[in-house]
């Protein structure tokens, strides 16, 4: 904790490197929030630098590493919400989303805690061999069925249940000792494939 409240001095104190850290910091896991609500890498990507542009700016307002993060999320969460209400216009996007996205701050800390274990679970995956990393990615964080899998790796069918069965039960040994339940991850897991 210590390093981030350093960190939080020398943002306010205008230094650059300590932009880079909270970038370092949050930047992923606020592409992963940006893009699971609007669907397109380069336009979350986008978001999330303006996201550091206006805490930039904002600099000398932020006390804690907290408020940053809340900060961050919030913008992040409202240049989503800005896309979405001009995109609807022309092409009618789901007014459960919009609705979703416009909900209460509770509602956005769920959302963050959210993001943060699927980020956990990204870390883990590019630990996984190649292809079983790949194949999770595909079906349960992309939500590909079987034969777009095989399709764009060239594989089987039982390729991919017996890679995906694997990644499962090292990701599952590997939360136990981080002490994420079986029922936990597969929560998470449930809430992953959701729209």
């Amino acid at each position: 904790m210590m390093d981030f409240d350093r960190e939080v001095i020398s943002l306010q104190e205008g230094k650059e490197s300590a932009l880079c850290f909270f970038m370092d910091q949050y930047s992923h896991a606020l592409h992963f929030y940006a893009y699971k609500i609007i669907k397109n890498q380069d336009i979350a990507r986008e978001m999330v630098s303006d996201a550091f542009v206006k805490l930039w700016e904002k600099k000398e307002n932020f006390q804690a590493s907290e408020s940053i993060k809340s900060f961050l999320y919030l913008v992040v969460r409202n240049l989503c919400l800005d896309h979405l209400k001009s995109s609807r216009v022309r092409f009618q996007h789901n007014e459960e989303l919009l609705s979703d996205l416009e909900s209460n701050d509770e509602n956005i800390l769920n959302k963050i805690i959210y993001t943060e274990l699927i980020e956990l679970i990204v870390i883990e995956i590019e630990k996984l061999p190649k292809q079983q990393g790949q194949i999770f990615q595909l079906s349960v964080l992309e939500g590909k069925n079987t034969e777009e899998i095989c399709a764009e790796l060239g594989t089987t069918s039982s390729n991919v249940y017996f890679s995906r069965s694997k990644a499962i039960a090292t990701l599952k040994k590997v939360f136990k000792h981080k002490n994420i339940s079986y029922y936990q991850f597969g929560l998470l897991l449930s809430f992953i494939s959701t729209p």
